[in-house]
């Protein structure tokens, strides 16, 4: 039987699509400047792959399917890191009626997986700048998604002041600096997205206003 935390779950898929969709082309000219070029294509071409496998007739679960895809097709460094969160938020779902605590435990769970792949640290320009204020805003108890969602956006901003020890953008020196880290970005919209069937579309949609203005002021 499905928990109701992962029903909601699932329902986050469509939307996710259309908003990695429509962030591809700053995500893209973001990750030109500061890594290979390939960030934004590589989401967009994952939902786009997510969308076409629930299309079919004996369509997996969608969340299923999300994990599956990023930990096993999407290429780049990206693609596998995003697919131990997805994997770590479908889990905690799994078993709670919670959306809010399988959020918490699945971005939880998923920012321990991916430090532990990554070796990356708060400041080192990474999608954990974003992830870890994230976990921190939530906090163990109680309704804090907005917070949640506002410390994301802001721990993205933040990684344009930093010069990067992890990843591509650390062979750039301080060519990077001034333009924030598409994979922080990255989790930042995914949080977004996520926050909505809690907060509703209004604060998702500002808050992605905010950080993707920013975004193209930059690029």
């Amino acid at each position: 039987m499905t928990s109701e935390a992962m029903t909601t779950l699932d329902g986050t898929v469509a939307r996710l699509q259309e908003v990695f969709s429509a962030a591809e082309p700053a995500l893209t000219t973001l990750d030109e400047i500061t890594g290979d070029g390939d960030f934004g294509v590589n989401l967009r071409e994952g939902f786009s792959e997510v969308a076409d496998r629930l299309a079919g007739p004996d369509a997996p679960a969608p969340w299923d399917t999300v994990r599956a895809v990023f930990l096993d097709e999407v290429g780049g460094t990206s693609g596998p890191l995003f697919g131990l969160l997805f994997q770590s938020l479908g889990t905690r779902a799994a078993r709670s009626d919670s959306y809010v605590d399988a959020l918490r435990g699945g971005i939880s769970d998923g920012l321990a997986a991916i430090q532990r792949v990554g070796e990356a640290e708060v400041g080192d320009r990474t999608m954990v700048d974003a992830l870890a204020p994230a976990v921190e805003a939530l906090g163990a108890d109680g309704d804090h998604v907005d917070a949640m969602v506002s410390a994301a956006v802001a721990g993205a901003l933040s990684t344009a002041a930093l010069r990067a020890r992890r990843g591509r953008a650390s062979y750039l020196g301080e060519r990077a600096v001034g333009h924030p880290d598409p994979g922080a970005v990255g989790v930042a919209l995914l949080l977004c997205v996520l926050a909505e069937p809690v907060s509703g579309t209004e604060k998702s949609k500002g808050e992605r206003a905010r950080l993707l203005d920013a975004v193209s002021g930059n690029a």
